[in-house]
């Protein structure tokens, strides 16, 4: 995405440096020059989401593996409280 927007960075700034001397009509220069900065406007925007959308979705996962770890903490605990009421009442477990 970030090729995109120097690409359209990049097309804006070439068409009002050389549009002077394209030879074309200036109405026509000014349109395309409209054009690629609401084309810009609009590709920025989409990046500002996707990278809100990336931030949240780290978010989460670092949230949700938190949570992985306190439960695999508390399986653990478990197995070993369970073992240790076996040994002491001295059953072998299968």
């Amino acid at each position: 995405m970030r090729v995109v927007l120097k690409s359209e960075a990049a097309e804006i700034k070439h068409l009002e440096e050389d549009a002077p001397n394209s030879g074309e009509p200036p109405a026509q220069v000014e349109e395309a020059v409209q054009r690629a900065k609401r084309d810009l406007e609009v590709s920025t925007s989409l990046e500002q989401e996707r990278q809100a959308t990336a931030n949240d979705a780290e978010q989460q996962l670092r949230t949700e593996q938190d949570k992985l770890n306190r439960l695999e903490a508390q399986l653990d605990e478990l197995v070993r409280t369970m073992g240790n009421t076996t040994e002491q009442n001295g059953v072998v477990p299968r």
